[in-house]
């Protein structure tokens, strides 16, 4: 998590996840949430719905596993019967952004288990980048189209990593045994990736590697019959405003360009407030953590120089190009020690020997 320059991280960074988060610019249509039961999701969907009240921006919640509708939904989509989901999702979307008449649409799915396990199934014919690709471009309203004018629609959906799901190539009679995986699938189609982590199991690993012991593992990982859900470590002293959850972004530029960084988020927000503190940025670097932040005893010389205008370092063809520099004094050191300043020329042709000076 280490970088040559925090504060163009800091700058850059922290405007990526405020446009991610707030759905600006249609930064990123297709979302990937990955979760676990360590650390579910629910905090950063609330976070979603927080900012797209304050923006104005339509929401619909495909409900897979969710049975109360929650706050800031405008429009609640129960999925529960995954028998009806090829038929009315795709329909009852379309339907909704005709009302709302919105140009911004944010839809969020709960869970993509049944999604998944259903394209892996024989018997089903749902393809999952058609039916997500039908979420992201719905018929045009009227009036729109003759405009040239389409909804800016971004999809966030959360996909539970301790849930095995079987491979495509797995199923009896499957038609493409040599297709991808549904997950492979969903990252390569995801423009951004975030991956959920728990504050305080990710403070315990990062301890634990700092004083080179084995990381601590929680829950399913324990293999411990029983176990679902560890323990937190106790003794972590940390404000109220410090608590909340660590987000592994990966976010693909148009041009191609990966950026990878680690956030923190605080949970600890009212969302009843109003005002310059509601539209305030709370999302944080995690080096800015005070768990995580690193004292000057702790900071490497790359580090040292970083806030410089000026390049003291080397890079790695620099460096090697000087180890292969053979110095003078080398082979004054391989003629043998211990003979003081002796001086080692070579007489070139030019060069004019007086055999009555070099007695003298």
């Amino acid at each position: 998590m280490a970088h040559a320059n925090l504060s163009h991280r800091r700058t850059h960074n922290l405007l990526l996840i405020s446009k991610l988060l707030n759905q600006r610019d249609h930064a990123s249509p297709l979302t990937l949430v990955l979760d676990t039961l360590e650390q579910p999701a629910k905090p950063l969907l609330r976070e979603y719905l927080r900012r797209a009240r304050l923006s104005r921006t339509t929401t619909i919640l495909l409900a897979f596993e969710t049975f109360v509708k929650p706050r800031d939904v405008d429009f609640f989509l129960e999925c529960h019967d995954s028998t009806k989901v090829l038929d009315t999702v795709a329909r009852k979307v379309s339907e909704v952004m005709r009302k709302s008449g919105n140009k911004r649409c944010l839809i969020l799915i709960d869970s993509l288990a049944t999604l998944v396990s259903m394209s892996t199934s024989p018997t089903s014919n749902l393809n999952l980048t058609a039916f997500l690709s039908s979420l992201l471009q719905p018929p045009p309203q009227a009036g729109q189209a003759e405009q040239g004018q389409t909804p800016q629609i971004s999809v966030v959906a959360v996909y539970h990593t301790d849930i095995p799901l079987p491979a495509p190539s797995a199923s009896p009679g499957s038609a493409y045994p040599y297709s991808p995986s549904p997950f492979a699938l969903l990252s390569y189609l995801a423009t951004t990736i975030i991956t959920v982590h728990s504050l305080y199991v990710l403070y315990s690993e990062t301890l634990a590697q700092a004083k080179s012991r084995v990381a601590p593992v929680f829950g399913l990982g324990e293999e411990i019959e029983g176990v679902v859900i560890g323990l937190k470590p106790k003794g972590v002293a940390v404000k109220p405003e410090e608590q909340g959850i660590v987000l592994e972004l990966e976010h693909r530029r148009k041009s191609g360009r990966g950026v990878l960084e680690w956030i923190f988020l605080p949970t600890a927000v009212d969302r009843h407030q109003s005002g310059a503190q509601a539209v305030r940025e709370i999302a944080t670097l995690l080096d800015d953590h005070p768990l995580f932040r690193k004292s000057k005893e702790e900071e490497t010389p790359e580090q040292a120089l970083s806030g410089m205008t000026f390049e003291l370092g080397l890079t790695d063809r620099q460096r090697l190009e000087r180890e292969g520099v053979v110095l003078p004094y080398f082979d004054a050191q391989k003629a043998g020690g211990g003979e003081g300043g002796r001086i080692l020329y070579d007489m070139g042709v030019e060069d004019d020997f007086d055999e009555e000076e070099d007695e003298i």
